[in-house]
């Protein structure tokens, strides 16, 4: 395994930050080892973090079986975590280190803290959540759609999606910004 990196990728929710901006948010969080078969969020249990996947793999299960029905994989430069750090709830499923990997996590509270003290690195940021949440959000749709246009008879798995837990990004990140009075109206 590579040596641990001490810096966030220019990609997803960071993409449109600058590089001080990036090591500046990296610096409120914790870089992390994972051997394979670390959990990082257990299904059915918040937990508050936004994780960014440094190297390695992840899987996202859901449990069905005795090794759990996988719904994808996660790579390098790929965030999970956000929609409970804006709506802490049951995550939907766990998401497991499938090969030893390295991460970077960061915890509500200090991501509150990033976003308290950084105002216009902070709006970049949230801004990169909404647009990962909103395309997560068409996905789960469009899903929905292609099911809902299978003929009648053909099993689907529509109904394991409660359409409560699908709320728009902007909602999502509107909320978190009342909530935190952050100077934001």
């Amino acid at each position: 395994m590579p040596p641990l990196s001490t810096s966030l990728p220019s990609t997803g929710i960071t993409a449109n930050l600058g590089g001080t901006a990036r090591t500046t948010l990296a610096e409120y969080g914790v870089f992390q080892v994972a051997p394979a078969g670390t959990v990082l969020i257990q299904e059915g249990k918040s937990h508050g973090r936004l994780f960014c996947v440094i190297s390695g793999t992840f899987e996202a299960r859901r449990k069905k079986s005795a090794a759990g029905e996988l719904l994808g994989k996660i790579q390098c430069g790929e965030w999970i975590g956000e929609v409970d750090i804006f709506d802490p709830s049951s995550p939907m499923c766990s998401v497991i280190a499938s090969e030893p990997s390295h991460y970077w996590e960061i915890k509500r509270e200090r991501l509150e803290e990033f976003l308290s003290t950084h105002h216009e690195a902070g709006i970049v940021l949230l801004i990169g959540l909404a647009s990962t949440l909103g395309r997560r959000i068409r996905g789960i749709t469009q899903k929905l759609a292609e099911q809902a246009d299978r003929p009648q008879g053909v099993a689907t798995r529509a109904s394991e999606v409660d359409d409560s837990q699908i709320r728009s990004a902007a909602d999502l990140a509107a909320d978190f910004l009342r909530q935190k009075d952050l100077g934001f109206k």
